[in-house]
């Protein structure tokens, strides 16, 4: 038997092992929800409460008006008793939720249309998916936007979708985006099992979704198998490509927007057909830079190919309404960096963003409970207190400046 038999088999009795996406998310679901509680609750979802003086100012309510208005709430079972920490009444964020609705605050979809933002870099280590996740998470924890936010992870390689998962239920419906996309030339995948099982292609799409820690951001996952959609592509004729590059635009978004108000796409770092796909379906870039000299050249390169292949796509690019390029992981005690940072000014000019998000050792720690930084507390010590400021004073002000420019092009009449 040669090697290269042997590497066969093994990649064989791999396969055999491989977990399906339904039997992996279920793992990782079963894992998300740690033994971490506090007061009863799991640590992600406590970490979030907020406590009824906080939500009396921000609801512009007396005290006493407020605290008649959560009784009743109460009284009629909408919203949870709070969780009663020394002085404080916390809410968790889907009562929270509960009470904005039943308030009638404006929601963002009554001033703004939805909007796709592809975070994109054709090289790795970037920082989009941190990037992505980040954002996304500060969309939904803004009370002021009101917004309903998704995380669409189309990295086959990548793990934000899974990380992110809290809970499923019997209306899930495990697939990918590929999944979706390739139904076509797929007949006996997983998506055919869905339809001849009575679900429309509206119903599928609408139940990928899987909920978080929080009521208002869903993640879609991606899959290993999802490389797939780069042999598929290759092997087509060129109406048929074209076809399958417009399917995530034509169908599988008209779907999403209905049901969300910004959805944020996490991308493998690569040029390929499954890229392209994307940014027929994006309103917006993002490209993540690290200010480090290789990262500065191979940008550069992405920057070369981008302009050339959109105008290659169906849309022809024309679909694409904001790109900015955003620094991050900025050591500002780097020299090295500072240089880097200064040809970026310098070449991006108003296409880069005057806010960064600053290097941490906060990140990191994160990263290891598998959350974003906005999702741990100061009071955990994950991390030196200045580090854990500086993430989220940074983060804080990168996201002001995004969501603002996302607002500014996003006006219902413009």
């Amino acid at each position: 038997m040669s090697i290269l038999d042997d590497i066969l088999m093994i990649g064989q009795r791999m396969k055999s092992e491989q977990l399906s996406l339904k039997d992996s998310i279920s793992e990782s679901s079963r894992v998300n929800v740690s033994d971490e509680q506090v007061e009863g609750l799991d640590r992600l979802i406590y970490n979030h409460c907020m406590n009824k003086s906080a939500l009396a100012d921000f609801f512009g309510k007396s005290r006493n008006t407020f605290s008649k208005i959560l009784s009743e709430m109460e009284k009629r079972k909408l919203i949870s008793e709070p969780i009663f920490q020394n002085k404080n009444h916390l809410y968790t964020r889907f009562d929270v939720q509960t009470i904005m609705a039943e308030l009638k605050i404006p929601r963002y979809n009554e001033m703004y249309v939805p909007r796709v933002i592809v975070t994109e870099n054709h090289k790795g280590g970037t920082g989009k998916s941190t990037t992505t996740v980040t954002l996304a998470t500060a969309a939904a924890l803004d009370l002021n936007l009101n917004a309903r936010v998704c995380i669409v992870d189309m990295d086959p390689q990548g793990s934000i979708g899974s990380n992110l998962i809290r809970s499923t239920s019997e209306d899930n419906i495990y697939l990918t985006i590929t999944d979706i996309l390739l139904a076509e030339y797929e007949e006996e995948g997983d998506y055919a099992q869905y339809i001849t099982a009575g679900y429309s292609e509206e119903d599928i799409i609408a139940n990928i979704p899987f909920s978080t820690h929080l009521p208002n951001l869903d993640v879609i996952t991606a899959f290993p198998t999802d490389d797939r959609f780069t042999d598929t592509y290759w092997r087509l004729d060129k109406e048929a490509r074209n076809r399958l590059l417009t399917r995530f635009r034509d169908v599988v978004m008209p779907v999403l927007k209905s049901k969300y108000d910004l959805i944020f796409i996490d991308t493998p770092p690569q040029d390929s057909p499954i890229i392209w796909s994307t940014n027929e379906a994006a309103d917006g870039l993002l490209v993540p830079i690290t200010p480090r000299e290789y990262d500065f050249a191979s940008t550069t390169n992405y920057m070369l190919t981008i302009a050339t292949r959109l105008k290659q796509l169906p849309s022809q690019g024309e679909n694409i309404k904001w790109m900015k390029v955003l620094a991050v992981n900025v050591d500002d005690k780097s020299q090295h960096e500072i240089r880097t940072l200064n040809k970026l000014v310098r070449t991006v000019q108003d296409k880069f963003m005057t806010t960064n998000i600053k290097h941490s050792e906060a990140f990191v720690a994160a990263a290891e409970k598998g959350r974003t930084v906005l999702d741990i507390k100061k009071s955990e010590e994950l991390c030196p207190p200045k580090q854990f400021d500086t993430a989220e004073m940074s983060i804080t002000s990168v996201y002001q400046q995004f969501i603002n420019e996302i607002k500014r092009f996003s006006a219902k009449g413009e």
